[in-house]
């Protein structure tokens, strides 16, 4: 059948239709996108990142890579990224004074994180015959008691201060009402925040460890994860924050899509690895020729890249100078508001988040500001600069005035 039969011409020229429309639509969507990140404020990731268009243009986005299972065993196949995964994750070790010691892997997210970190713990205890109880507090991330759900885990919620801290008396009672049906202490899986959605607030360590050693909880029954999805890349910069992993913690998630910026949603799960071997032991696959020691089989190596580059990019001076810049902005932001006498105006010490009072619906739509319980606010991250707090204050100003 030759090309200028009529159903040939037909079927070509629908082609050529069905391109060009998908071509427009592309467009289209994209010139909305780039609109909406210019006043993309209320949630803490990097609309934008000129930074990773090196790796659009450069052919790797077009490659199939696949991290499947562990990233210190290549595997069978050779397409894959993880000699930049297990880069990334030396950096990240690094910086929580763990490249000695350390596991971990590049997660889809923060949930994934939070998850393993819950899943290892469960593990853990389980190896000794004591399935744990988890403990978190009410302002943690929404991930939390979904995957203390998903591995059913016996768990108690703790009430939080007004900042969203956790309640350490109230921990404390808590923890002395477990042992009236628990009275040979079960292993504590302990969710620490470092940077709560909403507030920012940290959970302290330290005063955790505090009410643990009140209570004479045995240390080897008690198993903290960090979830620091947003502040992971920021806090080891703040003078005066103590070490995570010298004062109990056991694991911590990271967000790259957050202040790193990676534009596609990732992150980086860490742990002692010795902790991890007694967890879980040996999972050899021979089908893929590695070990099984991640949450998904099949892993997104363009994401461990993506996270390489940044990381490699940005180095620590980077980082550091990033987490100031926009510390300085929120503190600007701040500012701003209580000299317009803007109600509900908080920021905690060396965070970038700024909470206010709810604003209009016009301008949590076009700021997409999130909103609970009559309070919004706004995380400070590299793109939010100080001439546009200028004009989000401006907007504001407006919408009081038009409410009166």
């Amino acid at each position: 059948m030759s090309l200028d039969q009529p159903e040939d011409l037909e079927s070509a020229k629908d082609d050529i239709e069905r391109l060009a429309e998908a071509e427009i639509r592309l467009a289209h969507f994209q010139a909305e996108q780039i609109r909406y990140a210019t006043t993309y404020f209320g949630y803490p990731e990097v609309p934008v990142n000129n930074d990773l268009s090196t790796l659009g243009v450069s052919g790797l986005a077009r490659l199939h890579l696949n991290n499947a299972g562990d990233p210190w065993v290549h595997g069978s196949a050779q397409m894959h990224t993880k000699e930049f995964e297990r880069e990334a994750l030396a950096f990240v070790a690094d910086l929580y004074g763990i490249a000695d010691d350390y596991w971990g892997y590049t997660t889809s997210g923060g949930t994934e994180g939070n998850l393993y970190g819950m899943y290892m713990a469960r593990e853990y205890f389980g190896a000794k015959g004591e399935p744990p109880l988890f403990i978190y507090s009410a302002s943690s991330h929404y991930s939390i008691p979904k995957n203390a759900r998903l591995l059913q885990l016996s768990t108690r919620t703790i009430e939080c201060d007004l900042a969203g801290e956790m309640n350490y008396n109230a921990l404390k009672e808590t923890l002395k009402e477990t042992e009236a049906t628990w009275p040979e202490r079960p292993g504590l899986a302990i969710s620490l925040n470092i940077g709560t959605t909403m507030t920012g607030a940290i959970d302290q360590v330290i005063r955790i460890n505090d009410v643990l050693s009140e209570i004479d909880w045995p240390q080897e029954k008690v198993l903290i994860h960090a979830d620091a999805a947003l502040l992971g890349l920021i806090y080891p910069f703040i003078e005066g924050n103590p070490n995570l992993f010298e004062n109990g913690v056991n694991s911590i998630a990271v967000s790259g899509h957050k202040f790193a910026g990676t534009i596609h949603p990732c992150g980086i799960f860490l742990t002692k690895k010795s902790l991890h071997g007694q967890a879980f032991g040996d999972h050899w696959i021979p089908y893929v020729g590695t070990e099984d020691t991640t949450i998904s089989g099949s892993r997104n190596g363009f994401l461990a890249l993506n996270l390489w580059y940044v990381l490699r990019k940005k180095g620590r001076h980077g980082l550091a100078r990033e987490a100031k810049t926009c510390i300085e902005n929120a503190e600007y932001l701040t500012k701003q508001l209580n000299e317009m006498n803007y109600p509900e105006v908080s920021m905690a010490p060396n965070q970038n988040i700024v909470v206010f009072q709810k604003p209009s619906d016009a301008m949590i739509n076009k700021y997409q500001l999130p909103a609970e319980g009559g309070i919004a606010h706004v995380v400070v991250m590299q793109h939010i600069t100080r001439s546009r707090i200028d004009g989000f204050c401006r907007n504001l100003r407006e919408s009081l005035e038009q409410a009166d």
